[in-house]
């Protein structure tokens, strides 16, 4: 596994820059060896205390963060529970329904009742009251094993919300990764532009001491200064550039957008995967077409729901009831009962004006379209893989050739750092040399970012960042 560091000024150009911040009017002072020791000890201890300043989030604490925290994984995971809650046999239509029903009618009426007798009654302001309570019990015992089916429907339902899942985590995860790397990317370019910032300011050093003592034109000195005046202006857009790349990544992480926090200085290359591997296990690695996968079985068994419509609906009936009704007036005064009933129900639709032959050419419509829409996605990831696996190779390859420049940059610019020190060079040629060596450490970390984003849409492709 290697590992890519981002580029700083080595100690001796350090001291070298210190040093030559000391010339004035020609006159250069000769420090002991023990005293630049000193410096360089309590330049190493500024530097660190400023870097570790803030905490340093790695890539796994904010993928962790992302994962329990992103409103958009959270949403899917309600979504996710909200389709196991709904896997049941009870939701199927499997198990009985038991009721528990109860009521009580209370009555005042003037009755006058003529018997065949010639008896007549009449009695005014009568009372009467019924109450009845019981349990029934409704069971689908037959309903063309519709009950099956649906019971295998929300089953596929439950894993297909567990794919929905892995694909809001999984698009969620590399959109962290890409700005987590975007991050330490801009930290790198501006610590570059650090670095040269101490080339240029060392430059119009020299050049001042060169114009006091009458070895150089004011030309060089005026250059000079435009020159780092123009990188200083660099260096600050870049930090701000850095401050909204931080709010950027705050805000994914459902973090206050000012949160403080440093990145690592690092990024690691290290997936290295083989285009025949990739071919065979795309098909099922992939999340979105595993999607797609389980949504025509989805179809299908909602196509047998339809069907089985067409066959007969067998329900059994139990009722454990007990009703009482009294009356003060009339021929029964009193009527009480308890008892069980049951019973069967066959029911069986004959026509329901062809609303299940549209149901059933509907369905069957839909598992061609999810059939259709399977095979397409599946083209079109191959060939994303393809791309992408072929875009990483060729990064990774660009980001050794820019590693090879950048060491011949920062040496090229060291030694015309020296010749323009000495007066062995212009002022152009020192310039060119240092804007060589900016592009090479430019082009370097965008080699490291490009490379590193590319390995992640590879690996998302192939389901690995989200198992």
């Amino acid at each position: 596994m290697k590992t890519y560091k981002t580029i700083v000024p080595s100690e001796y150009l350090r001291m070298t820059n210190w040093v030559n911040n000391t010339l004035r009017v020609g006159v250069i002072l000769r420090y002991s060896e023990g005293t630049i020791v000193k410096f360089v000890t309590c330049l190493f201890l500024f530097l660190s205390s400023s870097s570790f300043a803030q905490d340093t989030l790695t890539i796994d604490q904010a993928i962790e963060l992302a994962l329990k925290n992103n409103h958009s994984i959270l949403i899917a995971k309600n979504e996710a529970s909200i389709a196991e809650n709904n896997f049941t046999p009870g939701n199927a239509g499997m198990l009985p329904q038991l009721n528990l029903n109860t009521g009580g009618t209370w009555a005042n009426n003037n009755v006058r009742q003529e018997l065949s007798n010639g008896s007549v009654i009449a009695k005014p302001n009568a009372g009467s009251t019924g109450i009845n309570s019981g349990i029934a019990l409704t069971w689908t015992l037959f309903d063309g094993m519709k009950m099956f089916t649906t019971y295998e429907k929300l089953n596929e339902l439950n894993t297909l919300g567990e794919v929905q899942l892995k694909i809001q985590i999984e698009t969620t995860v590399s959109k962290v990764m890409n700005q987590y790397y975007l991050i330490v990317k801009q930290n790198q370019l501006v610590k570059s532009l650090e670095s040269d910032l101490a080339l240029y300011h060392e430059r119009v050093n020299i050049a001042q001491t060169k114009f006091n003592i009458g070895s150089a034109a004011k030309t060089d000195l005026l250059q000079a200064k435009v020159d780092m005046n123009e990188v200083q202006s660099n260096y600050l857009t870049q930090q701000n550039t850095l401050r909204e790349y931080k709010f950027t990544l705050n805000q994914s992480l459902a973090r206050v957008a000012e949160t403080p926090f440093e990145v690592s200085n690092s990024i690691v290359i290290s997936y290295d995967p083989k285009l025949d591997e990739l071919k065979k296990t795309v098909a099922d690695s992939n999340y979105l077409l595993s999607f797609y996968k389980r949504n025509i079985r989805v179809n299908e068994l909602s196509l047998k729901e339809y069907q089985s419509n067409y066959l007969p609906k067998l329900v059994a009936n139990a009722n454990y009831n007990f009703t009482q009704s009294k009356n003060q007036a009339g021929f029964i005064l009193l009527n009480q009962n308890l008892g069980l009933n049951t019973g069967l129900t066959l029911s069986w639709n004959i026509f329901n004006g062809g609303n299940d032959l549209r149901q059933v050419q509907n369905s069957k419509l839909n598992i061609q379209n999810s059939q259709l829409l399977f095979e397409q996605n599946k083209s079109i990831i191959e060939f994303y893989v393809l791309k992408a696996y072929l875009t990483y190779n060729n990064a990774k390859e660009i980001l050794k050739l820019e590693e090879e420049n950048l060491s011949l940059a920062k040496e090229n610019a060291e030694v015309a750092l020296e010749r323009f020190r000495l007066g062995g060079s212009s002022t152009l040629e020192l310039k060119t040399a240092q804007k060589s060596y900016e592009d090479a450490q430019v082009r370097l970390v965008n080699a490291r970012y490009n490379t590193k984003i590319n390995e992640i849409e590879l690996m998302r492709l192939n389901g690995m960042l989200v198992k």
